[in-house]
């Protein structure tokens, strides 16, 4: 697993580490949905990770007809509302399997 707060430093630490990520999770903090799936875009392309590395948004406002739904909004990009902590495991378990 790699942390970063700023995009710039995930690509760095992407490219940087032996391992690369399997999957990219974003927060959808106060940015526009289509901004942060850019972002994931950027951040694959800048660490140099394959196109069909998973690209996670959690959304951060939405209405309760969304709620604890997974919603598939490009070729492995994928935005969820959240209903709880296991929806978001199951997802990243059915993405990235063990």
């Amino acid at each position: 697993m790699i942390s970063a707060l700023q995009e710039e430093d995930a690509i760095a630490l992407a490219r940087g580490t032996r391992d690369r990520p399997d999957l990219i999770l974003l927060n959808q903090v106060d940015l526009p949905m289509d901004e942060v799936l850019n972002m994931g875009r950027r951040i694959c392309q800048g660490s140099e990770l394959s196109s069909s590395t998973p690209i996670v948004v959690m959304a951060e406002h939405y209405g309760e007809d969304m709620e604890g739904k997974n919603v598939k909004v490009g070729e492995s990009e994928y935005v969820t509302y959240l209903e709880d902590g296991e929806q978001l495991m199951n997802l990243l378990h059915r993405l990235c399997p063990v």
